[in-house]
């Protein structure tokens, strides 16, 4: 299955996400258990989502209008 943009953006968020909130005797994202990864990738999706909308509108604000 190929990986979409948000995917890909969804991965390294929950990842992020889990390593910086993580006490020292936890799990690493390596060591946890798919279950708990899936979880965290669905809280963070709709955050992802929301910050790529907000992104592809900034670029498209910011790229030069074609003359009719």
């Amino acid at each position: 299955m190929t990986e979409t943009r948000t995917d890909i953006a969804v991965e390294a968020a929950a990842k992020a996400f889990h390593e910086t909130t993580r006490e020292k005797r936890q799990y690493t994202w390596e060591q946890s258990s798919e279950e708990w990864r899936r979880d965290l990738r669905a809280f963070v999706r709709p955050m992802v989502e929301a910050a790529l909308v907000a992104s592809d509108a900034y670029v498209a604000a910011a790229l030069p209008k074609p003359k009719a």
